[in-house]
């Protein structure tokens, strides 16, 4: 920690500029504290580690969810500094006993409070959420900034982000993003866009920015980072399709039984399945799996001219979730909208790829039918065709 209480109740904190000599004359005559647990903490000066308090050995703190290692002490005065040098009066280690929370970094912008939580390790899903939900109930907004090093890229656009990462997610506009720094390199790492192939590997825009050139403004209110994506969505698909047939076991899948079942190929899926969606991160599931339930539960039993209702679309979604065939993601930085915002965006992606026609906000019209193709090469065709008739609508469910 880089605040601690002085024997009479006063916050000194390391992260103000003072020489060691000064510090070194006021530890030889105070004893400092934990301002949580009021246990005793030691002040540490040492040369090659940043300055920080330390609990004793054997300390029972229970607000100290993890040991901060260096690269998390120096990544917090970092962005308490960065926040200092643009004007804006920051608060480090401020506890709140309202919140009974510990910020790394209190601040208020234009009469909103934030709190910053710069995150190097995985803690309990548990804990991430009531601390994100206890801020939001006392009108804070959390920003959680992720150490660089938990960011897994893949490729140029793809990251594999696990579940735990997907707890720092949010929203703004209809953009996600997933900040994380360096505190190495002095460098933001924004994740703009969160497209899922998989339940971790994820289609995004990665950009780095040093401190320096990085904007409150942006950081508070990320803006739309619109990227090319279709391209890389299909190939993705095609491998993950390709994974699935070969992987050991692939026959004891439950997925691919239940297509044998139903005499259909995963690699003549019908291209009106799989289609990616804006809120598809609120669905751990796989967009071609639930939206290939949909079909088998829902779209094949109506011919064209059929009305269906959303209620059934809904109860179909719902029943599967119930026996644990989707999974859900909570995303508690995202807070505002859930998974049927996703099923309700792939309804309407559906209408514009003119499969359904919209009646009015319960219901819709079959236009024509889903074919299967006979073969893979008729697949292929068909699927280029598709892709280059509806690029545009499908690249607006991502981006409007």
């Amino acid at each position: 920690m880089l605040v601690a209480k002085k024997s009479d109740g006063v916050r000194l904190s390391l992260g103000e500029r003072y020489e060691k000599s000064d510090l070194i004359e006021i530890r030889s005559r105070e004893k400092f504290y934990c301002p949580e647990c009021d246990e005793e903490v030691v002040m540490k000066l040492g040369n090659k580690k940043i300055w920080h308090f330390s609990h004793l050995a054997g300390g029972s703190c229970q607000y100290e969810y993890e040991r901060e290692s260096e690269y998390h002490l120096t990544g917090k005065l970092k962005l308490y500094n960065w926040l200092k040098e643009q004007g804006i009066t920051a608060e480090l280690e401020q506890f709140d006993p309202k919140m009974n929370q510990k910020p790394d970094i209190a601040f208020e912008l234009q009469n909103q409070k934030y709190a910053i939580e710069f995150q190097c390790s995985a803690i309990p899903s548990e804990i991430f959420e009531k601390r994100t939900r206890t801020y939001f109930d006392h009108g804070v907004i959390p920003i959680w900034v992720a150490a660089e090093s938990l960011i897994k890229r893949k490729s140029h656009n793809i990251v594999s982000i696990n579940n735990f990462l997907y707890l720092f997610i949010r929203r703004s506009g209809y953009s996600w993003n997933i900040p994380a720094f360096c505190p190495v390199t002095g460098q933001f790492i924004n994740l703009h866009g969160a497209i899922p192939i998989t339940s971790k590997k994820t289609l995004t825009k990665i950009e780095v920015q040093s401190i320096n050139q990085y904007s409150l403004a942006e950081f508070v209110s990320p803006a739309d980072k619109p990227f090319s994506f279709l391209k890389a969505w299909q190939s993705e698909n095609q491998k993950m399709k390709s994974r699935y047939l070969t992987s050991p076991g692939a026959w004891q899948n439950p997925f691919l039984k239940e297509l044998y079942r139903n005499h259909l190929s995963l690699l003549t899926i019908p291209f009106e399945i799989g289609l990616p969606v804006r809120s598809s991160p609120y669905i751990e599931t796989p967009s071609m799996i639930w939206q290939t339930y949909l079909y088998l539960d829902v779209f094949r039993h109506y011919q064209i001219g059929d009305i269906i209702y959303y209620s059934r679309i809904r109860e179909a979604f719902y029943k599967r979730i119930r026996r644990k065939e989707i999974k859900l993601r909570i995303l508690p930085a995202a807070r505002e909208k859930d998974h049927w915002h996703a099923l309700a965006e792939y309804v309407f992606l559906l209408t514009r790829v003119s499969y359904l026609e919209k009646i009015d906000s319960g219901k819709v019209k079959v236009l024509r039918k889903i074919i299967i193709p006979n073969s893979i090469d008729d697949h292929i065709k068909a699927e280029a065709d598709f892709f280059t008739k509806y690029e545009k609508e499908i690249i607006e469910s991502i981006f409007p």
